[in-house]
């Protein structure tokens, strides 16, 4: 049961995250923000301990121009890429699994995606991604196109749901530096100063500038917690 003072006490945090938030970032969606820390607090009850992961996601270059009528590639770029984006990575971490001989249930890892556009022709997609520690703790050597771990898994998957050929369009998935994070629920209940710090990285996909808001799309998706 959760006391009145502790609802007090999160609703301060959740108010002082906002402002600091609105501080760096300018105009911030409450809601999206709610959203997301409800993710976070799934996560650690899911997993316990938890592997946190940025990831930028975009689409290519198609043409040399706009008035360009010979295409640079063919690329799937509908409304559903990042749907086909979870699936995709979420098939490749089970066949891993299967590989290692464990059958079980797959922990499929939890998502926080929002969409995007700056001055590009097409929208990007940010996104944190939500791995279970105990299984899958690293982000891997990516610059390996032949090797097998969580770096490469996500650059594959993108390619596949935009229907482009790895490794030649790898580079259109990006790990921002320091984008990897690892917490549990101590961190939730002491937020350390590495925890504080994805907190606020995390406060940053839910700005407003950029975001799409008068193409009848959405613009934020999330795990269902």
């Amino acid at each position: 049961m959760v006391h009145s003072n502790d609802n007090d006490l999160l609703k301060l945090e959740f108010n002082n995250l906002l402002a600091e938030a609105q501080r760096c970032y300018g105009g911030i969606s409450s809601h999206h923000l709610k959203k997301s820390l409800d993710v976070v607090q799934s996560a650690i009850a899911t997993f316990g301990r938890v592997f946190a992961l940025r990831v930028d996601l975009r689409c290519a270059n198609d043409a040399i121009d706009e008035q360009c009528d010979m295409p640079l590639c063919f690329q799937r770029n509908d409304p559903k890429v990042i749907t086909r984006f979870i699936a995709a990575l979420n098939s490749r971490i089970k066949a891993n699994l299967q590989r290692k001989g464990k059958s079980a249930k797959p922990d499929y890892p939890l998502y926080i995606w929002v969409r995007e556009r700056d001055t590009s022709k097409y929208a990007h997609y940010h996104l944190v991604l939500f791995f279970n520690k105990d299984i899958y703790g690293y982000l891997g050597c990516y610059q390996d196109s032949d090797g097998e771990n969580m770096g490469t898994r996500v650059q594959k998957a993108w390619c596949s749901a935009l229907g482009l050929a790895y490794p030649d369009h790898k580079h259109l998935v990006h790990f921002p530096l320091n984008g990897s994070y690892v917490f549990n629920k101590r961190s939730m209940d002491l937020k350390p100063e590495h925890f504080n710090n994805f907190l606020n990285r995390l406060a940053y996909l839910c700005k407003t500038r950029t975001k799409i808001m008068n193409d009848g799309l959405r613009n934020f998706g999330s795990s269902q917690v």
